[in-house]
């Protein structure tokens, strides 16, 4: 064993403390804006080594509640082979994950590729050196949730380090909050899912597939636990976006809330007081409002036949309409038969870009209605209008009811955007635009 290997792996690896925290969310970065020369984007993808024997490391954490990771990375290694890569999944649940990583450090590791920033805040020992800048190896994180969920995996400041966003809202709260040497920036997701499709569509039904909080009993712990103050202003908040949702196409939810804070003068939290007590009422109203749409959602379609998949829905279950049937939630593995409905999946978007579980119905052939808001990604969006819904008084039922009417009509709108966006975001401008960026980061 080489001096190098054996210190990487015997007298490195016990000093490693990792702290990997239990929920993921979002960053973005780029060396510049990442809206990079056209030109610099082709030559970043004719430079792909073919035959390369250095490792790309995907990080996969199998801890995720319905386990959304290991079967994305699964594939996102496939199109990484695809694109001559020699890609490699390290499960960073594993206790020896970093001792692997080391391993192939003396052959070379080009990058490592990881959701939600997991990984990116393991640290030498109490306090120590970064584990990516001591090993020198490009670290992406892309994020996909936002980042006052788990604020650890969006904090990393290195010059190995890049905080890609799925959401332009996303990536401005962390370059509000987070110091950065790169600003984080956003990245187009492709179509990432790849699996052999089903032989049929069957069901004369929608399906929903969410877990919730239910927001009676997220208000009752606010105000078990909260000052009355606090409880007061988080209340405040609840109403007033509940008032622009129900009136408005598209709401940034943490503008609102920022826009509150300065209103009102909650002067307990502005971040230079309290970062950590301003992160958490970010996430809890983001938390709280998901849970709200998705119940303003099914309220609307009491008259639809929808199969519901997830937990959290016991109270609503227990009033409703007998069109609609709940089910325990789907681990990733075991949910691609839900994308074969005949009228297709409802999928709430936490923000303006498209959720996984839409790209993954379009994967599929399948319909869908959502509630992302594409028009500053399309511009002629609106020939697919059908597809989309904001949660504005009979819109979604309005949709639905179109759905019924036509529902192979709405099947072939959904395929034609499908190709669109397919065309679009391709996976192998991801593959050049990650390189691009994993080059930038090396002192050679």
């Amino acid at each position: 064993m080489s001096i190098l290997k054996r210190f990487l792996t015997e007298d490195l690896a016990p000093l490693i403390r990792g702290r990997l925290t239990r929920a993921p969310r979002s960053p973005g970065a780029g060396a510049r804006d990442i809206e990079e020369d056209r030109n610099e984007i082709t030559h970043a993808k004719s430079s792909l080594n073919l035959n390369s024997g250095m490792k790309v490391v995907i990080l996969n954490w199998k801890n995720g509640e319905n386990d959304p990771f290991t079967v994305v990375s699964a594939t996102i290694r496939q199109h990484f082979h695809d694109c001559g890569k020699n890609a490699e999944v390290i499960e960073i649940s594993a206790g020896d994950w970093v001792a692997r990583l080391a391993e192939l450090v003396p052959d070379g590791v080009e990058f490592a590729f990881t959701w939600q920033g997991f990984g990116s805040d393991t640290r030498i020992a109490e306090g120590g050196e970064n584990l990516w800048d001591l090993l020198k190896i490009p670290l992406i994180c892309i994020h996909g949730d936002h980042p006052s969920h788990t604020p650890a995996c969006h904090q990393l400041e290195s010059r190995y380090c890049f905080h890609l966003y799925t959401n332009a809202e996303f990536a401005r709260y962390s370059n509000r909050h987070f110091r950065r040497l790169r600003s984080a920036t956003v990245i187009d997701i492709p179509q990432i899912h790849r699996e052999p499709r089903l032989q049929s569509r069957a069901g004369e039904h929608f399906v929903f597939a969410k877990n919730i909080n239910d927001p009676v009993d997220t208000e009752r712990i606010w105000q078990e636990r909260l000052a009355k103050p606090l409880f007061d202003m988080y209340m405040i908040a609840v109403e007033v976006l509940k008032s622009r949702i129900a009136s408005e196409s598209y709401v940034d939810i943490h503008d609102v809330l920022d826009d509150l804070i300065v209103e009102r003068d909650f002067e307990w939290l502005v971040p230079a007081i309290d970062m950590a007590k301003y992160h958490k009422f970010h996430s809890q109203m983001d938390h709280y409002i998901r849970s709200h749409k998705s119940i303003l959602t099914i309220a609307a379609l009491r008259e639809f036949p929808i199969r519901i998949y997830g937990r959290g829905w016991d109270r609503i279950a227990q009033v409703a309409a007998a069109s609609h049937v709940f089910e325990p939630a789907r681990d990733m593995a075991d949910s691609q038969h839900l994308y074969y409905a005949r009228y297709g999946l409802i999928d709430i978007s936490p923000a303006k870009g498209l959720h996984d579980r839409t790209r993954r119905a379009m994967a599929n052939g399948g319909a869908f209605l959502s509630s992302a808001n594409l028009e500053d990604s399309f511009a002629d969006i609106g020939r697919f209008d059908r597809l989309f819904f904001s949660f504005r008084t009979h819109e979604i039922s309005e949709k639905c009811e179109a759905v019924l009417r036509d529902p192979e009509g709405h099947l072939g709108v959904a395929q034609e955007f499908a190709t669109l966006y397919h065309n679009r975001f391709h996976f192998r401008d991801f593959v050049g635009k990650i390189d691009f960026l994993a080059k930038l980061a090396r002192p050679f």
